[in-house]
């Protein structure tokens, strides 16, 4: 038991005290600790008994009272019968999780949750005592610079947008805004953080389908009026069901099986990663494999120029030599034009 749990510990029994001839002396205590811990000196419950009250400003008071074998000692209650230790205090462990997070939420820095959340692990993060080398205790814990989480910059949102787009998602209601100069009225879904931007996961009345669209990009954001204003939230609206992939927040209406054959380091990194549904690798040599999932995260149907390969084909392309499409066909067909325009352009 560490000198946490064991504050948590006398804390506890202290807050049972209903009586000033209940009240635990410090030998009470040490003896309740033993018979949960094992032996346990007589300074390190007193040096934790003051540090409830010193560092904790927990309202001890002490009564004189008779001990069982008749001597007089010291009894030990709260002078406030509200008064707790947090158990968020209980191990050095969850508070430095707590600081692994608020480093996870600069990845959002800049934007209107941030702060919100911010506020909601500050404390648990910086706020709760430690025990330093020596088995003393402070506020605080410093920053560590071990640990740190790297994405993309932010999207900036604007703090009118987001609270209305907010609101209408978790109130249900039929939101209206202009997007790209062109006035829309959807039934809000998700709010989706990707690739340092938030999106809204939505249906769209004008194009009678789901879409995303970049908050950033959003004007004019406010809610529908009329009687019409809420809808019933349906039970397959999340996002996560439709894209078991790794691309992103893009979503197609289809789903297929993309097959590609990967050599050197582009198939040791792919072989380390979940990159759609119904996965599966093929060796092919020591060098080289055959990577297959089912993914919706691809455009099929349309002009290259419209759909461009989506991010699969970005991604494919990204490997360079080391990375060649199979399936679909239209995938392998985007591909190679896309590399013949890229040699042609070389030529140039």
């Amino acid at each position: 038991m560490d000198k946490y749990e064991r504050i948590l510990f006398i804390d506890e029994m202290l807050s049972k005290v209903e009586s000033m001839e209940d009240a635990p002396s410090p030998t009470d205590i040490r003896r309740a600790l033993e018979a949960v811990c094992g032996s346990i000196d007589r300074s390190t419950v007193w040096r934790d008994i003051r540090d409830l009250e010193e560092k904790f400003h927990a309202p001890l008071d002490y009564v004189d009272k008779k001990s069982p074998s008749g001597k007089r000692c010291k009894g030990l209650f709260y002078t406030s019968k509200a008064f707790r230790v947090p158990a968020m205090f209980s191990t050095g462990d969850k508070i430095r999780s707590a600081q692994l997070v608020m480093r996870l939420l600069d990845s959002v820095r800049g934007t209107p949750v941030y702060e919100e959340a911010a506020e909601a692990f500050r404390d648990l993060a910086t706020e709760a005592p430690v025990v330093d080398s020596r088995g003393g205790m402070k506020f605080g814990l410093d920053s560590d610079e071990r640990i740190i989480f790297i994405g993309p910059p932010c999207v900036a949102v604007p703090e009118d947008t987001w609270r209305t787009v907010k609101e209408a998602v978790s109130r249900n209601r039929r939101l209206k805004f202009s997007y790209h100069g062109r006035d829309r009225t959807v039934e809000p879904y998700q709010i989706i953080f990707g690739d340092g931007n938030w999106n809204l996961w939505c249906y769209d009345y004008g194009s009678r389908e789901r879409r995303l669209f970049t908050l950033a990009n959003m004007e004019g954001a406010r809610f529908k009026t009329g009687k019409d204003n809420e809808f019933v939230l349906p039970d397959d609206f999340d996002f996560r069901r439709l894209t078991p992939g790794y691309f992103g927040t893009f979503h197609s209406d289809e789903d297929c099986v993309v097959r590609v054959r990967l050599r050197g380091y582009a198939a040791k990194y792919a072989m380390c990663r979940t990159w759609g549904g119904e996965q599966t690798v093929e060796r092919i040599s020591d060098d080289e494999i055959r990577l297959s999932f089912r993914t919706s995260q691809f455009p099929k149907g349309g002009s290259e120029a419209s759909c461009a390969g989506g991010p699969i084909l970005s991604w494919i392309l990204g490997w360079g030599e080391f990375a060649v499409p199979e399936a679909p066909a239209e995938l392998v067909d985007i591909w190679r034009r896309r590399v013949s325009a890229m040699s042609s352009a070389l030529e140039e």
